[in-house]
């Protein structure tokens, strides 16, 4: 086990499993879309982006860097939201948030994560 700082708050997490996954373990929900736990981490989407206290200035995808041992992990600063707002923008630029011809029908992650970050309509046109 090891002790980590997640939100200035204290938890004792399992060795070896991402900051992703220990975030889950003590029920701190994270965003993502690329990463399930029964595949290989790809790391592509960037939706599960976090800050370091040791690196403020880089947001840190979560699900492809592991726990260390006195490790402070904060999660919902106002850095880490609006990268993630980027990071969702920028996945929209090829996803209409109407989604009138989606497969999905109105059960859209992507359109999920669109409204909890308030995006209604996107700053690029073409």
């Amino acid at each position: 086990m090891l002790f980590i700082n997640i939100n200035n708050k204290l938890f004792f997490v399992k060795k070896n499993i991402s900051i992703l996954e220990a975030c889950k373990f003590v029920g701190i929900t994270i965003p993502r879309f690329c990463y399930h736990e029964t595949l290989s981490v790809a790391g592509n989407c960037r939706m599960c982006l976090v800050e370091l206290e040791t690196n403020p200035n880089k947001p840190i995808s979560s699900c492809t860097l592991p726990i260390s041992d006195d490790i402070h992990i904060l999660t919902e600063t106002p850095f880490v939201k609006k990268a993630r707002e980027n990071v969702l923008e920028t996945l929209l630029l090829n996803h209409p948030l109407d989604c009138p011809i989606c497969d999905q029908a109105g059960e859209c992650d992507l359109q999920d994560q669109a409204k909890n970050y308030g995006i209604k309509t996107s700053r690029f046109f073409f």
